[in-house]
């Protein structure tokens, strides 16, 4: 049965298929404590809500007696850098949004399953949407090993640029045994990443990680934090593109994660900041993975990597892009890409307009 569930797997396209027990992932758990007593967790209260539900797959869904947990490429190879008035996109973000296309596939192969068992399947499929500690429960069950970047690295090179998605079903199958796999004395993720946001001990620190200061951070990005993110509009590839496991990495299998079906690997920010309203920011980007952080975000992130790049004459448009907007932090990341791209006299107008004492008070440390 298990080598018929790998076949139907595969023959939807994804990489890589075990089976998953139900038992209460104990020894991750206090390591997920542990994590986050640190602050690692940063702003994402939802983390650090039911810890123990987390590590408790067998609540889940009634009726479980084991999961099908798979493997899904969505590696795709970037172009050539645009020029400096485009941002970067990480991989697994350039198509559409995996939440929507997991599911679908989960389906798929739930029907695959039904008719090659020639029995009815009690199933429910989750992606990175339910209350698991899915890096933890891929690597107990034999998917691939953490890597030093916190990341489930899969056997014979097949890398990290893999989606994890998990079948829950009433199937009574023995569960695979946990990958064995290391990085040895390799840390070339922790020396690469510019705000060194992965520790020693192969854990990351979100509070400095530019996928969650572009992503899930709600507020603005700190001063000391900006010049790090790079050309990173959304997400970051840095730890993974060092990994000697991501040399050859599998091309993802599905359209669905190409860069023709999303926004692609760079995006015209002078483009971005015209979009001034959340229904056409909904249009362009809302069945894809860069709706998360919402206009309000994106927008920002779209300011520090103008500041970061400084392309030629954008005095004008990030000049019409502060004048007049209601938002105190996104004016303020505008005139720190003003000044960092020698705008100063555009910069000091917006100053002295500014009513805002606490964004004018930063705009004159920006001055100064």
């Amino acid at each position: 049965m298990k080598a018929t569930i790998c076949d139907a797997a595969a023959e939807l396209g994804f990489e890589r298929t075990v089976i998953g027990s139900l038992e209460p992932l104990e020894t991750e758990l206090v390591e997920f404590e542990a994590w986050l007593a640190k602050g690692y967790a940063a702003g994402m209260e939802y983390l650090k809500r039911n810890p123990h539900f987390r590590a408790s797959p067998q609540l889940l869904f009634p009726g479980a007696r084991s999961a099908i947990v798979v493997a899904a490429s969505y590696y795709t190879e970037p172009p050539a850098d645009p020029g400096p008035r485009f941002g970067r996109v990480a991989r697994y973000a350039v198509g559409q949004d995996y939440h929507i296309v997991l599911k679908s596939k989960l389906i798929q192969l739930k029907e695959r399953l039904e008719e090659k068992l020639d029995r009815p399947l009690m199933g429910r499929g989750y992606t990175d949407d339910v209350s698991l500690l899915e890096q933890a429960y891929a690597g107990r069950s034999g998917l691939g090993f953490k890597g030093k970047n916190t990341m489930i690295i899969g056997p014979k090179l097949t890398g990290s640029y893999h989606f994890i998605a998990e079948l829950f079903t009433d199937l009574a199958l023995e569960a695979d045994q946990p990958y064995e796999g290391t990085c040895g004395r390799c840390f070339r993720c922790g020396d690469i990443c510019p705000t060194r946001a992965i520790t020693a001990a192969g854990t990351v620190d979100a509070r400095l990680c530019i996928s969650y200061l572009t992503i899930e951070n709600k507020g603005g990005v700190p001063v000391e934090m900006r010049e790090a993110l790079g050309y990173w509009l959304f997400g970051c590839d840095l730890c993974q593109e060092v990994c000697p496991y991501n040399q050859r990495p599998p091309a993802t299998p599905w359209v669905e994660f190409r860069p023709e079906s999303g926004v692609g690997h760079f995006i015209d920010l002078l483009e971005l900041l015209e979009i001034d309203s959340d229904s056409e920011f909904k249009r362009r980007f809302g069945t894809t993975p860069l709706s998360r952080p919402k206009r309000r975000g994106l927008l920002r992130n779209a300011l520090v990597v103008l500041g970061n790049r400084r392309p030629g004459d954008v005095g004008p448009p990030l000049e019409r892009f502060a004048t007049g907007q209601p938002d105190s932090m996104l004016r303020e990341h505008a005139v720190w890409a003003l000044v960092r791209c020698g705008e100063r006299r555009v910069a000091h107008k917006l100053y002295e307009k500014e009513s805002d004492q606490t964004v004018k008070a930063e705009i004159a440390a920006y001055l100064d």
